[in-house]
């Protein structure tokens, strides 16, 4: 009997097909990373919203629970914020309001992330540039104020506001400001 002879078929992807696919992975991987260009300024401004909240409720807390009164600094000129402690670096209580061993914490800078720290309203004393700071006593009280940050490349703005008697903190889409209050609402 004769040995049937078969025929291996060719196993493998032609030249053609090879570069179809590589031609559609580009376009793909194309398309992702102009989506990612666009999703992350976004990101970055979000997280730079819940950076300064978190920043917020940690002060409030930490003043609560060493019983001693917190400051945030905001400097508009460079776009950072940092926390004043009550403390000395090494430890101890700084004993004088201008020590220069006072430890200062969350030291923030929004400039390389493209956000600006456009301006601080403190009580009804807006601040758009030069450094200003609010307190948060230990009872949980603060420094009524307001903090809005804006990102110029999509044109956002978000403010963030600190009520005074609770500490708490509100968020506002764009640029807000609080209704003055009339004898008249209380009638």
């Amino acid at each position: 009997m004769a040995a049937r002879r078969t025929r291996n078929p060719r196993r493998g992807f032609s030249l053609i097909e090879l570069m179809v696919v590589v031609i559609i992975i580009g376009l793909i991987s194309g398309i992702a990373m102009i989506s990612w260009e666009a999703i992350l300024p976004n990101q970055q401004f979000n997280s730079a919203v819940r950076k300064l909240s978190e920043v917020l409720h940690g002060t409030r807390s930490e003043a609560i629970a060493r019983s001693r009164e917190f400051q945030i600094w905001y400097d508009l000129d460079n776009d950072t914020y940092r926390v004043r402690t009550p403390f000395r670096i090494g430890g101890g209580l700084a004993r004088e309001e201008d020590d220069e061993e006072r430890l200062w914490t969350e030291e923030t800078n929004l400039a390389p992330e493209g956000i600006d720290l456009l301006q601080v309203r403190v009580d009804d004393q807006t601040y758009t540039q030069g450094s200003v700071f609010v307190i948060f006593d230990p009872l949980g009280a603060a420094s009524y104020h307001t903090v809005v940050l804006a990102q110029p490349l999509f044109e956002r703005t978000f403010t963030i506001e600190a009520l005074p008697l609770t500490g708490d903190i509100r968020f506002h889409d764009g640029l807000f400001e609080r209704e003055v209050v009339e004898p008249e609402d209380f009638e």
